[in-house]
């Protein structure tokens, strides 16, 4: 099945690939791997690419061995199997499984910019069985074979299995990967075997471009274009039996005797013929060309939107990115808005606020970090955004209370340990320029990839520079253990304290480093440890180093399980010196206190495990995001059962997922109650108001979080989500029958009240609760979304990234709406993509929400403005524009179809050949352009048409002078009909009007003038000089431009005049104001005015929910 994607290897085999491609899971193929003795290849020294995303990257040269030494060869000659050596800061050309790196410890950093867009190194281990044979690892020496899951486009999500000479397999995960587009990053060289090459790495899976969107606005128009193919084929068909009617008419001898009748004696094959003819003639019919015009349309949209300087963040130097060109007037219709909560409505700059140990509470307000006191013992980094509360700092050396204090210690630690953090610093090379090393920077007892750092305090310039800083970075060294701010902590029953002392060094090192962390809350909790003295300084796969106020101490790490969505929570094992295993867990309360294990009803547990239940819920309605710590010891042959059991697990094959969640299941079970955690996600600039003004344009908002209902309650209020005077209705069922009995009182009775608006309710869900309700076998969809639509916000709490796409599903699908949906992380990739609209905020999680987006924003508060204003600038514009296409198309048909009748149905053209190549080319093309209109196509061809001919009746006027004063009222009465519907005049309107005009003439002039048979055309030499000079031709001008308009003039006063439409009542409420005010104050704030947004305009178009604040 394979056998197409590899090549053919030597008969020498050193080593194997398999990978699990059945889609059951059910056998696996052997693929041989590349022979590394002579007649093998190692791929080594790849030339960093200029553009890593270039198309030709396959091209580049690599390196690769022959016998003994290394040759050249192209990324596209890499192939499954092959071992690949990789510098420093150069591009990996394939997914491969980290075999062997420079770093002892078998950690390398990657770049992952290319790939996901995140700022932040990724670590990357060494797979298990090679760490320990850093020193002994040979590439020729290779045996051992690999498994791998089929290729997928997931590329946080990896699975194998190594299966060693001796019979040993070790599982592979995620963090064994080494991806193709990424960079290696301070790390002098890697190596590993490739698993995926080609098209099947995980890069070129994810490289297949923003998926196609089609707007209902496009629908709509390829559903018009179809009836004016079938407008076409009627004309046609009326020419076709007109034709032959007109040949029946007459006898066989009367066209030798009458001029200009050709005699035809099969009528039904003349009129067949005529219909062909009909079919070229008034193709204009079908509007071929506004395709082109719409895409033009559309870019020069998207340029005004990424041009808008009000949609500038100066803070990041980031503009709004339009990823998806085809959907922009989209924006104006949409219906429900979806958003994340947090880094999309907050900032996701997470600040420590509160924390409980043991059942009490220590408050950490908002503030300058306090000042030591003399009487406490001093701070190791007062630098921090975290003021220490002194009555925590008191318990931390209260010896009256022993249990106390050393719980508030463990608390302290697991806040520096439990996490995935990276201390790291600027890389600094060891050589100059000129080739020489550095002389002095790196002394002689320390390697030379690890920089020199002080003893001392980390300190900690703003967390969030940290981030942004260059992310050429080194793992921090372990730190000297001598400090002036040294403070003995006696009683530290676990971790092994590094005694050997040195001089403190005076490196301006320490100045740099800074924490790395994949998510907000992590940094906030390890800055809060630092604040207390508990300094993180190192971390490697299996060791941890703590700075505890100035004394250093080591852990053995045996396990890092990291969080995910499905578990809510994250763990550390570690190994403490009397051998006993320690497990600390961190995470949702929903997930950790149903963990715990059963306490005696009176005990002091029970009492602090109620008390801190308690300061969870008050941390939750103060708006804090909260977190548990519990923590769980084990014995030896407890732990190495579990592993033998989790190794079990994590072999490849059918329910793989299914038992590595009940082997952490059981692992994360029976813990103990440490403390929890509440930290401050403050809201963005000018959230409230740009809630509340898409409220107030009749959007329906819906905030989908994973925060419990009591901070994600908070924060509705807070960013008027949710007002004083709404009443919420909750649904928090513990099982399916009492969801439905809940959904089924509120229908059936508490809303009967309030009728069927939206006004004045709020509805919260949580997420056990949408878990009924999602489910299809319930029945609770529709009955919920019934309840639901009558409410103006919908708050879902503790919902999953699969529950929020869920959610936008079936509202778009049963209600029938336009979708927009907003989010910053990863886990609201889904509800993008499943949404309408997709829309990524550049926040503190990286970039794969604005990868995955159709337009990326970065600030929440222009979303006002681009749905406000840009979404119905784009969508009424470009409605016009296709409207107004329509009837320049069907009035210059209709004037060519009516003259058949003059012209015995002959497809006879009275009109200039090159007037009609030239009037959708040169003499209309620019105007659709600036601005369309609606019409009525049929009534003004007939009054340009029977005008002329009625003025002409009876008189000598040829064919060539009748077409022309046709042709020029009707481009004069196109012209001036868009001028009368301008709302605003430019410069840009002035000149595409009058230069559609002028060139009309100019080109009609210039033609006539010296071509009296150009191009085999008859000729209308000089008819245009004719027509300048005659009364006639001006005075039908005239007429016919007002008699064309009169009826729509008339109609625009008498409705503006009795019933007005929302324009223009908000443009008369504009002028009565005595000055101008934003745009954004000019919403109701009542409810009842909501459906004014959807009204319907004088020109009969569907008005977008942003009329007022286009025009103000």
């Amino acid at each position: 099945m394979t056998g197409n994607l590899y090549k053919n290897f030597p008969s020498k085999k050193i080593g194997a690939i398999r990978t699990w491609w059945e889609s059951g899971d059910s056998a696996c193929e052997h693929v041989p791997c590349a022979d590394a003795t002579r007649d093998s290849r190692l791929i080594a020294k790849l030339h960093r690419r200029a553009s890593p995303l270039d198309e030709l990257c396959p091209e580049l040269p690599v390196s690769i061995r022959s016998v003994e030494r290394y040759v050249r060869v192209k990324w596209k000659e890499v192939r499954v199997g092959d071992l690949v050596h990789l510098s420093n800061n150069e591009a990996v050309p394939a997914d491969m499984v980290l075999l062997h790196c420079s770093n002892p410890a078998g950690v390398c950093y990657l770049d992952t910019c290319n790939l996901d867009g995140e700022t932040n190194l990724k670590q990357r281990i060494v797979a298990p069985g090679f760490r320990e044979k850093h020193k002994d690892f040979c590439p020729l020496k290779f045996r051992s074979t690999v498994e791998v899951e089929r290729p997928s486009t997931k590329i946080y999500r990896f699975t194998g299995t190594i299966s060693h000479p001796n019979g040993i397999r070790v599982p592979l995960n995620s963090e064994n990967l080494l991806l193709r587009e990424c960079t290696i990053k301070n790390t002098d060289y890697v190596e590993g075997i490739v698993v995926y090459a080609g098209h099947e790495t995980k890069a070129m899976l994810n490289n297949g471009g923003p998926r196609y969107k089609c707007s209902k606005l496009e629908r709509k128009m390829n559903t018009d274009v179809i009836w004016c193919v079938l407008v076409l084929l009627f004309l046609c068909c009326a020419g076709a039996v007109g034709c032959k009617l007109w040949y029946d008419h007459y006898s066989p001898l009367l066209y030798k005797v009458t001029p200009f009748i050709t005699y035809a004696d099969k009528p039904a094959y003349e009129g067949l013929l005529i219909f062909w003819t009909y079919i070229i003639v008034l193709q204009v019919m079908i509007p071929v060309s506004l395709y082109v015009t719409i895409e033009m349309t559309k870019l020069l949209q998207v340029y005004h939107i990424h041009q808008d300087v009000e949609m500038y963040d100066p803070v990041t130097n980031t503009r709004t990115e339009c990823r998806a060109l085809n959907i922009t007037e989209e924006l104006g219709q949409i219906n429900y808005l979806f958003s994340d909560k947090t880094g999309t409505l907050t900032e996701n700059k997470m600040v420590f606020r509160r924390c409980t140990v043991g059942g009490v509470d220590y408050d950490h307000p908002p503030g300058p970090p306090a000042e030591p006191s003399p009487d406490l013992p001093p701070i190791v980094t007062p630098i921090t955004k975290v003021s220490p509360n002194r009555r925590m700092l008191q318990h931390m050396q209260d010896n009256n209370d022993a249990q106390h204090t050393q719980k508030v210690r463990e608390f302290l630690l697991m806040l520096a340990v439990c996490n995935t953090v990276v201390v790291s610093q600027p890389h600094v090379d060891a050589m100059q320029l000129s080739g020489s090393q550095s002389g002095g920077h790196f002394p002689a007892d320390r390697p030379a990839d690890r920089p020199a750092r002080s003893n001392g305090t980390l300190r900690s310039n703003d967390k969030y520079a940290r981030l942004t800083e260059s992310r050429s970075t080194t793992p921090s060294p372990p730190p000297s253990t001598t400090s002036p701010l040294r403070i003995r902590l006696p009683r530290f029953p676990f971790g092994s304290r590094d005694d050997t002392s040195s001089e403190p060094s005076t490196s301006a090192d320490s100045q740099l480093a800074r924490f790395e962390a994949e998510s907000p809350d992590e940094l906030a909790l390890a800055e809060a440890a630092l604040a207390y003295g508990y300094e993180l300084r190192s971390r490697a796969p299996d060791e941890v180093e703590v700075g505890m106020r100035g004394e250093l101490v080591r852990y053995k790490v045996l396990r890092v399980q990291q969080f995910d969505s499905n578990r809510k929570c994250m763990s550390v094992a570690m190994r403490l010196p009397t051998g006993q295993v320690i497990l600390y867990v961190k995470g949702a309360d929903s997930a950790v206190l149903g963990a715990l294990t059963p306490m005696r009803a009176g005990s002091a547990e029970a009492a602090a495990y109620e008390r801190t239940r308690a300061l969870l819920s008050e941390y939750a309605r103060a708006g804090l995001r909260t977190l548990v710590m519990a923590k769980r010891t084990m014995q030896p042959a407890l732990w190495e059962e579990w592993l033998a059991g989790h190794a079990r697990a994590s072999e490849i094959g059918e329910g793989r997922e299914k038992r590595i969640r009940e082997s952490l299941a059981r692992l994360e079970s029976a813990l103990s109650l440490v403390g929890a955690t509440g930290v401050e996600d403050r809201l963005q600039e000018a959230v409230p108001r740009t809630v509340r003004a898409l409220l107030d344009a009749g959007l329906a908002v819906w905030v989908l979080t994973g925060d419990k209902p009591e901070t994600a309650i908070n924060i509705a209020y807070s960013a008027a989500l949710f007002s004083q005077t709404d009443r919420l209705l909750h649904l928090m069922s513990r099982d399916k029958e009492h969801a439905e009995s809940t959904i089924k009182s509120y229908l059936e009775g508490g809303l009967a009240e309030g009728g069927a608006g939206r006004g004045g309710r709020a509805l919260v869900v949580d997420g056990r609760t949408l878990t009924y309700i999602l489910d299809r076998r319930s029945g609770l969809v529709a009955p919920f979304l019934s309840l639901a639509k009558r409410c103006s916000a919908v708050l879902c709490c503790r919902a999953t990234p699969l529950q929020k796409a869920y959610i936008v599903k079936a509202v778009k699908e049963e209600l029938g709406v336009t979708t927009l949906a907003i989010g910053d992380g990863a886990n609201d990739v889904s509800m993008i993509q499943t949404a309408d609209v997709g829309i990524g905020l550049s926040g503190q999680e990286g970039r794969q929400a604005v990868m995955a987006s159709d337009f990326a924003l970065s600030r929440f508060k222009f979303l006002e403005r681009l749905l406000l204003v840009h979404g119905h600038w784009c969508y009424d514009r470009l409605a016009r524009m296709i409207l107004y296409f329509f009837l320049k198309n069907a009035t210059f048909v209709f004037l060519v179809f009516w003259y058949q009748f003059y012209c015995g149905f002959s497809s006879m053209v009275m009109i200039d050949q090159l007037h009609l190549m030239a009037y959708n080319l040169m003499f209309t093309a620019f105007p659709p352009i600036v601005i369309a209109v609606l019409a009525e196509s049929v009534y003004i061809s007939v009054v340009i048409f029977f005008s002329a001919a009625s003025a002409y009746w009876d008189t000598d006027v040829d064919i060539w002078l009748f077409g022309l004063v046709n042709m020029t009222c009707c481009l004069f009465v196109m012209l001036v009909y868009v001028a009368i519907e301008t709302r605003s005049w430019t410069v840009i309107h002035v000149v595409a009007l009058s230069g559609s005009l002028i060139s009309f003439f100019v080109l009609t002039l210039m033609y006539q003038s010296v071509c009296v048979s150009c191009f085999n055309l008859p000729s209308t030499y000089r008819v245009m000089h004719h027509a300048l000079v005659d009364p006639m031709y001006w005075l039908l001008l005239v007429l016919t431009t007002v008699a064309a308009l009169a009826p729509r003039l008339a109609w625009h006063a008498v409705r503006n005049s009795v019933r007005p439409g929302a324009l223009r009542r908000a443009v008369l409420a504009r002028r009565r104001r005595p000055r101008r005010l934003p745009y954004a104050a000019t919403y109701h704030t009542t409810s009842s005015s909501a459906h004014v947004y959807r009204s319907t305009d004088e020109d009969g178009l569907q008005k977008t929910h942003s009329d007022v604040a286009a025009i103000t």
